[in-house]
């Protein structure tokens, strides 16, 4: 986190081959809010409050990590690989668990040193929950503890950390809620680390009157 940190990292553009090692696509499952107005026009909000402090080459869509799954290949290698095997057991598992759809928050800004976001927060426990099961077909590879939140851009420069905290604690937006009804399987391409998500695939939770 930021006020772990002296300073902000800043993006840069370049390859990442020690990441990627010649493997072309990651995979993550994720909360899709691209469709969501009210989280859409805060992260508007957001994006301006900290204009001068973002770099222009981040174009995904908002969304919420829900899971890391890394790069997928036909057959292990690495700790961030992930198989087709491993794809259809976290599909197995979600079928099995028959979760129903949950509200989160999204409220306010905070960030982690090399990126600000919106926090997100979990009052029914249901991305615990989905986390939980999807977990059972793979393990995630991470190298941070996982903090549910959704991304407003990556920082253009070296920023100090007080400085970017004292602005951020101005912005003022009130909480958006949003139903979460569905899961998505997204990937992106490893050269284009900002990239877009493409979304391979959406796991829809049942309501109890779907039943």
């Amino acid at each position: 986190m930021l006020y772990q940190s002296s300073g902000t990292i800043p993006f840069e553009i370049r390859d990442f081959p020690e990441w990627h090692r010649g493997r072309e696509i990651y995979a993550v499952w994720v909360l899709r809010c691209d469709e969501n107005k009210a989280i859409y026009e805060k992260l508007k909000a957001a994006r301006k409050h900290l204009n001068g402090y973002l770099t222009e080459h981040y174009h995904r869509q908002p969304h919420i990590t829900l899971f890391v799954c890394g790069f997928p290949v036909k057959e292990h290698k690495y700790n961030d690989d992930f198989t087709r095997a491993q794809f259809e057991a976290q599909l197995q598992a979600l079928r099995k668990a028959d979760i129903q759809p949950f509200e989160v928050e999204v409220g306010g800004m905070n960030s982690f040193a090399s990126a600000p976001f919106l926090e997100v927060n979990d009052p029914e426990s249901g991305i615990q929950r989905l986390r939980k099961v999807i977990s059972r077909g793979a393990f995630e590879f991470r190298t941070a503890p996982y903090v549910p939140h959704l991304t407003i851009g990556l920082y253009s420069d070296v920023f100090p950390g007080k400085k970017v905290l004292a602005h951020m604690a101005a912005f003022s937006s009130e909480p958006v809620r949003l139903m979460a009804e569905q899961v998505t399987f997204a990937t992106y391409k490893a050269e284009e680390f900002a990239g877009k998500l493409c979304y391979e695939y959406e796991f829809y939770l049942k309501s109890r009157q779907d039943q």
